[in-house]
């Protein structure tokens, strides 16, 4: 599609003043901005693809009252996903996150205050989401969430344990946020829409679908991938803008639709049990021997991390907590050079981690390494396998449930 036109498509729904974006779990304001923007500007093949992105409107009840309640203030909206959210390659001023909120703010705060926390976090699953997500989200009672993990995911049980897990456990919360689905996709296609849109249809929530949207453009040669996004999953400035506009679409027709009735499922899609799984503080793991590991600070999420010396020794690092499910978060790496480190639960070897993967860059990975039927205090081991010792291997941080 010719991209003068999008980006039409893109001014008519976006607000195109300087927005400021927040990283993980911190929260801004900024005051509203105008925009003269029309709708008479779309061509028709710009808003049918826009119209594409929207799978579904789903219940209103929950994001009329989040629009009510900005009226008056004291309204926040949070973002959770990886590294599209966290808006790489964009930025934090340019992704679409930001975007939104500046839109949601102008278009129905009518000058209050709207909060904003972008708690995306590149190369990260829902699994990981769910454990970051009462530190980094819901510790400030979003009033709007919106959930992007589709190119992050695996078509697996786990991670569809996780996402809809995470759904629920947002849904739960006591301020009763409205939940909003984003599937966003890659070059080659890859998306866990089907199997999210199936929790999202269960849930009656609003979908929206990147790759709805723009793979007949792509199809048909209307528009091509470069000029969404500069490499194989990352959406630019206008691909972000393109996004921001769905998103504001959606914003925009939920608006006119009344409050319906929420009718939420008796029974999980494909399962809910990993709801309450939680990120530690590590200054609450009982430490009991660091063996051939060392204390290390990865960054201010994994702040109280550990290091294998990789000096040939593999003395087990030991520690205690209590919980029926144990997720160990590590640093994935695509090299021969990281190893893999055995995790004994009360004197068992429960599990191992490799961290060398194809798809590893240095970002966070986690693992479910135990679970058992009822809460329990686990006694933990984790050292390198033989002929691992030299290798590098690092536990960023811990999770239970």
């Amino acid at each position: 599609m010719r991209q003068n036109h999008i980006a039409l498509a893109a001014a008519a729904v976006l607000l195109t003043g300087c927005v400021t974006g927040c990283s993980s779990a911190q929260q801004s304001s900024q005051a509203p901005i105008s925009t003269t923007a029309e709708s008479s500007v779309l061509s028709d093949s710009d808003r049918e693809l826009i119209d594409r992105s929207l799978i579904s409107l789903g219940n209103t009840s929950r994001i009329r009252a989040a629009m009510d309640r900005a009226k008056t203030g004291n309204v926040t909206i949070g973002f959770i996903g990886g590294s599209i959210t966290e808006g790489m390659t964009a930025g934090g001023r340019d992704c679409y996150a930001a975007h939104t909120h500046q839109y949601f703010q102008t278009q129905f705060a009518k000058g209050k205050e709207v909060q904003y926390v972008n708690a995306g976090l590149s190369g990260t699953s829902s699994v990981l989401g769910l454990l970051r997500a009462q530190k980094e989200l819901f510790q400030y009672a979003p009033d709007v969430i919106f959930i992007e993990f589709a190119v992050n995911d695996a078509q697996d049980a786990q991670h569809r344990i996780a996402y809809e897990s995470l759904v629920k456990e947002c849904l739960n919360q006591p301020q009763k946020p409205a939940v909003v689905l984003l599937f966003t996709v890659l070059k080659d296609g890859y998306s866990c829409q089907e199997q999210m849109a199936q929790i999202g249809a269960a849930y009656d929530l609003p979908m929206i679908s990147v790759g709805d949207a723009l793979n007949p453009a792509f199809q048909s040669g209307d528009m091509q991938w470069s000029e969404y996004s500069d490499d194989t999953s990352h959406p630019n400035k206008f691909g972000h803008q393109l996004m921001a506009s769905m998103l504001s679409n959606y914003l925009d027709k939920a608006a006119t639709q009344p409050p319906t009735e929420e009718k939420l499922p008796e029974t999980p899609v494909f399962g809910d049990g990993y709801m309450g799984a939680t990120l530690l503080d590590m200054s609450a793991v009982a430490v009991t021997g660091y063996g051939s590991f060392e204390p290390k600070s990865f960054s201010m999420l994994f702040d109280r991390g550990f290091a294998a010396k990789a000096d040939g020794t593999a003395q087990p690092l030991c520690f205690t907590v209590t919980g029926k499910k144990l997720f160990l978060v590590y640093t994935a790496q695509n090299s021969v050079d990281w190893g893999i480190a055995g995790v004994y639960v009360n004197g068992r070897l429960a599990s191992t981690i490799t961290a060398n993967s194809k798809n590893g860059w240095g970002g966070p990975a986690v693992e479910l390494a135990y679970e058992s039927d009822t809460p329990q205090e686990l006694q933990v081991q984790i050292s390198m396998l033989a002929e691992q010792e030299s290798k590098q291997f690092q536990l960023l941080g811990v999770g239970v449930q």
